[in-house]
């Protein structure tokens, strides 16, 4: 009975890092992208990464379904899980310091002219399984729903996504975040987790690890300059996010508090050239966490966009000093998908523990209207 108890640890849908970015929502493109974004992300998702950018939109946009899921790359260790027996230690020691990621999100939402509406549905888990003398489970599971509106106006100058010219915009954001969090270390042969484990459903079990919940309200601000030159188009974004968000803790019986979400500062410049007939190169780079004291190489995200036709692109990223990402999009109008392999740096130090993932994304029935065009 303990060898079952211990193995269903390893296929519970819960993933835990200490250090694994605490966003409400990451775009799949620009993660392909490694996730230097900040000055690009005029797609359904920009209001994660920068609410200036929603200057640049004119007309309506709607995107009704657009799911996300993030799963580990197992294939990138497989040698490890290879011949496990079933022996208890031996299932322990391949899975020890092996990250186990497994999110899903959405994130429906419109545009209509500057302003734009975004839902927040984002399920990140994160499990950790190290140190085989005392074995502990590092766990951080966050449920985040809610909600994020902004709007945007140029400063000076005027440009758009569809007729290009130049401008400096400012903009804003508000956001309502429910949070249901699980965070901590477990000790693997204590009564803690078997208590848990014996709670049955999955609800129950999440609660006896000590989940808490929480909400409140945050706000976040924006820089976005803009100039295009013909078939040419630079661009550079400032993000300042969660300048004030403030989750308040549901009342518990072990005192513990809900993660809270930390301010963010990222810078982001991008260039972007067209040949015709759908082709043309994006590149783009973002230097991130300017308000945190960090290691300059964890700060630094690039990335480029290949088009080959109006359906079909090639992406590519780093992300930090090793961690590369690739995908491919395919556009088909009402129906898009986004699939590839990313790299997240977990660990607290560059290159201590890194998680690579697969992911896939898809949306259906987006559609984009501008009577200006």
């Amino acid at each position: 009975m303990k060898k079952i108890i211990l193995f269903s640890l390893f296929t519970f849908s819960f993933n835990a890092f200490c250090v694994e970015p605490r966003t409400l929502g990451r775009s799949t493109k620009g993660l392909l992208m490694g996730d230097a974004y900040t000055a690009v992300a005029d797609d359904e998702y920009t209001l994660f990464y920068n609410p200036a950018l929603l200057a640049r939109h004119s007309g309506f946009s709607f995107t009704p379904f657009n799911p996300s899921i993030s799963v580990p790359n197992v294939l990138s260790d497989s040698e490890r899980f290879t011949d496990l027996g079933t022996d208890v230690q031996d299932i322990y020691s391949a899975a020890a310091g092996f990250p186990i990621h497994i999110g899903a999100g959405m994130a429906p939402g419109f545009k209509m002219g500057k302003f734009g509406l975004s839902a927040i549905l984002n399920m990140q888990t994160n499990i950790l399984l190290q140190n085989e003398v005392n074995p502990t489970m590092e766990i951080d599971h966050r449920y985040d729903k809610g909600f994020i509106m902004g709007y945007a106006s140029p400063l000076s100058g005027s440009f758009s996504q569809s007729s290009g010219g130049q401008h400096l915009a400012l903009g804003g954001s508000i956001k309502y975040i429910n949070r249901e969090s699980v965070y901590g270390n477990y000790y693997l042969l204590g009564t803690e987790l078997l208590d848990a484990l014996s709670a049955g459903e999955i609800s129950d079990v999440l609660t006896e690890l000590g989940q808490v919940n929480g909400q409140g309200w945050g706000f976040d601000l924006g820089l976005d300059y803009a100039v295009s030159n013909g078939p040419s188009t630079f661009t550079m974004g400032l993000a300042m996010l969660d300048i004030v968000t403030l989750l308040q803790t549901a009342e518990n019986d072990d005192d513990r508090e809900v993660q809270p979400q930390p301010m963010q500062v990222n810078f982001g410049t991008s260039w972007k050239g067209e040949v015709g007939g759908g082709f043309g190169l994006t590149v783009t780079a973002d230097i991130r966490n300017l308000e945190q004291q960090m290691e300059f190489m964890k700060r630094i995200r690039l990335g480029g966009e290949i088009s080959l036709s109006p359906a079909l692109s090639l992406l590519a990223g780093l992300n930090g000093l090793n961690n590369y990402s690739y995908g491919l999009k395919t556009n088909l109008g009402l129906f898009k998908v986004f699939t590839g392999l990313y790299t997240e740096e977990v660990g607290e130090k560059l290159d201590q523990i890194e998680s690579e993932r697969f992911i896939i994304y898809f949306s259906l029935f987006s559609f984009n209207f501008d009577p200006g065009v």
